[in-house]
């Protein structure tokens, strides 16, 4: 090979060389940093999902600060604003989703509760990036506890107990300590008695025999009565200020083949049903997320 072609050649492979590269950084996105802050649309999922298993492993709870995203790892902290209402909540990532539409994070109820987002459902939120979660299988810190804070004894305090009042002969009354000595005096039988002050003897004429006064009988007892309760189940698709937004939804529900009205409170909210069992109504939300639209179920 010539000193020529040997130049060609090296050219071609550095110019090859170089588009490679060039392709891998077009390719590959950036992985995501701490400070970084990102917007999109945020909904959120509540009781139905109390209890099932989220995608690194936990037992999802709406009570707790957690939130669902497709990409960021498990365990990242994200500080999650509502511009509209300029509150702020921390979450931690610890589920997948959401897959409708174009949402990029599904927050437990709790966390939207924090920042007004319950009522409409879902809207734009800023998230920015605290701190990024170390891998996919990422735990919460589990609660540690120390064989010498075990061993420790449990100090209970003992008090004396309460002293107990008996009752002095001077509280009671007179009769509750009566002496009677019955005796017959000149044809009229006499009753001999202590006196009201404790002190002298009486002699008291009987005329006839004490009446007794009989208990008195207890009270019938009325059993409660029994209120039947019916609780019935809607599925809500959206709640908005607008009443033309709430329409364009019913006419996407309507469009499925599916029935659906308008309730209209503080808010224009869209819902179907009512439904016996919560079974009937988780079965008509999943018609409506195969078809690409979110909903919640309620009990009434």
């Amino acid at each position: 090979m010539t000193s020529e072609q040997l130049k060609t050649t090296t050219r071609l492979l550095a110019v090859a060389l170089f588009v490679f590269a060039s392709y891998g950084c077009a390719t590959t996105a950036p992985a995501p940093q701490a400070s970084q802050i990102l917007q999109g649309i945020a909904s959120w999922y509540g009781e139905e999902f109390s209890g099932r298993t989220t995608a690194n492993g936990e037992i999802f709870d709406p009570l707790q600060l957690t939130a669902a995203h497709r990409t960021l790892p498990f365990g990242t902290v994200l500080e999650v604003t509502n511009p509209k209402s300029s509150k702020m909540v921390r979450v931690r990532i610890n589920d997948r989703g959401p897959y409708v539409g174009n949402r990029v994070l599904d927050l437990s109820y709790a966390a939207a509760q924090q920042i007004g987002l319950i009522e409409p459902g879902s809207g734009m939120v800023e998230m920015k990036i605290i701190n990024i979660g170390k891998g996919e299988r990422e735990p919460p810190a589990p609660f540690e506890v120390t064989i010498d804070e075990l061993r420790k004894p449990i100090v209970v305090a003992v008090q004396d107990p309460p002293p107990v009042a008996f009752p002095l002969p001077s509280e009671t009354g007179a009769n509750d300590f009566r002496v009677d000595v019955v005796e017959e005096r000149r044809g009229v039988p006499t009753r001999r008695q202590v006196g009201a002050d404790g002190k002298t003897i009486e002699n008291v004429p009987m005329t006839s025999a004490p009446t007794q006064v009989p208990p008195p009988a207890p009270a019938a007892i009325t059993p409660p009565k029994r209120v039947a309760t019916s609780t019935k189940f809607v599925v809500q698709l959206g709640a908005f200020s607008q009443e033309t937004n709430a329409k364009a939804l019913l006419e996407r529900v309507t469009r499925i083949g599916q029935s659906a009205f308008v309730d209209h409170a503080t808010l224009y909210r869209v819902r179907m049903g009512p439904f016996d069992t919560r079974d009937q109504a988780v079965a008509a939300r999943t018609v409506l997320e195969a078809n690409g639209m979110s909903a919640i179920v309620l009990a009434e």
